[in-house]
């Protein structure tokens, strides 16, 4: 079980980016920021009253861009929660930041506060495709951050990268895997571009402004990415995640075993006690929501006992060590070979998953396929 942080500001917004984030100038930075910092010190009193005892293993500071506030506010936030919240002696500790957004000695006020894990939003080695995707760092840049924290004593290093990209090939791609693997991170992520309606990207696109890679060229950008990973010793543990042995992300595990946490933050949201939710996405409404009392949500939910189940389900097959079928059993009294015998026998017919050592996973077919995996377990 962990905690999730929204921290929403940026200093420029992507062009492929519907996440919830807020562009500061750095003259409404410290007025802005303050009051966001002091209500997150609110949110999460108020969870801590709620949630109990039960011990939290992981934290996870997202954005937004977390590091374009001060690395010593950060470092404040961070001890706070760790003693506001019940969190065991050593939870894994992740903080999101750009290439160029951590100088040594912040990354140092970090790592003392107990940040033990930097995921860095990379995305790609050549210069004219980050352009291209309104990203603000070079590769030159993000090649000399992964030092900076290694330098630092931050060596549990995540580099997120994308694939798919307007313009980009095949070869650029393979070089960006090469050059990954060269700095030696950790943990490496692989996302295709989504085009999400309403974002820029998606609007040039439509109009045939920019291409991008299309479906069968994408999917071999994959099976580029987790052949050569794999072959580099990195484990390819869930759909678009790889890790060296050891280093799977404990936070994001929970999102796959479907276990609760806290969302703290503008737009975040947290699973507890049975309530899905998500944050107001208006700072000022959250600002407000916590001068006066009780969370203002967005959206929210009681999720009954089947709609977990199937969740579950559906979360656990982007795990390619599947759902377990002896703990779906422990968890729900139930086994899912009962209740969704329809969905895996068809999903078997079609090569897409598989039994192995007691679980249910997907099939190297069923990699490139895997919503359709997913989708079938929503009853």
């Amino acid at each position: 079980m962990g905690v999730y942080v929204h921290i929403p500001f940026c200093e420029q917004k992507c062009h492929y980016c519907d996440f919830h984030s807020v562009v500061v100038s750095d003259q409404d930075r410290l007025s802005v920021t303050g009051s966001y910092l002091v209500s997150l010190h609110k949110e999460a009193r108020y969870w801590s009253s709620v949630w109990g005892g039960e011990a939290l293993f992981a934290l996870f500071v997202g954005g937004g861009t977390p590091t374009v506030l001060p690395a010593e506010e950060l470092a404040d936030l961070i001890a706070f929660l760790r003693t506001e919240l019940p969190f065991v002696d050593d939870p894994e500790i992740t903080i999101e930041a750009n290439p160029h957004s951590l100088t040594y000695m912040g990354a140092r006020l970090l790592r003392q506060a107990g940040v033990n894990r930097v995921s860095l939003g990379v995305q790609a080695f050549q210069d004219h495709l980050l352009r291209g995707i309104g990203r603000i760092h070079s590769a030159e840049q993000a090649r000399e951050s992964v030092q900076t924290l290694k330098k630092a004593g931050l060596t549990n290093i995540n580099l997120d990268l994308m694939f798919g990209l307007p313009g980009q090939t095949s070869h650029e791609w393979a070089d960006t895997l090469r050059q990954t693997v060269a700095l030696g991170p950790s943990h490496i992520s692989c996302y295709s571009l989504i085009l999400e309606e309403g974002t820029p990207m998606e609007k040039w696109v439509r109009e045939g402004l920019v291409h991008v890679p299309g479906d069968d060229q994408q999917a071999e950008m994959y099976a580029l990415a987790c052949k050569m990973l794999t072959k580099a010793g990195y484990e390819h543990y869930e759909i678009s995640n790889f890790s060296e042995p050891g280093f799977s992300c404990r936070h994001n595990l929970l999102y796959w075993h479907n276990k609760p946490f806290i969302g703290l933050g503008t737009g975040a949201t947290g699973y507890v006690q049975q309530c899905r939710y998500t944050n107001t996405t208006d700072i000022q409404e959250y600002l407000r929501t916590w001068g006066e009392g009780p969370p203002a949500f967005r959206w929210s939910e009681q999720v009954s006992r089947d709609q977990e189940m199937d969740e579950t389900m559906m979360v656990g097959m982007r795990l390619l060590g599947g759902v377990d079928e002896a703990a779906f059993r422990a968890r729900y009294q139930v086994s899912f070979r009962d209740l969704y015998s329809d969905a895996i026998e068809e999903l078997m017919k079609r090569g897409l998953v598989q039994f192995s050592a007691g679980s249910l996973q997907v099939t190297q077919r069923g990699l490139f396929l895997e919503n359709q995996v997913s989708l079938a377990f929503l009853r």
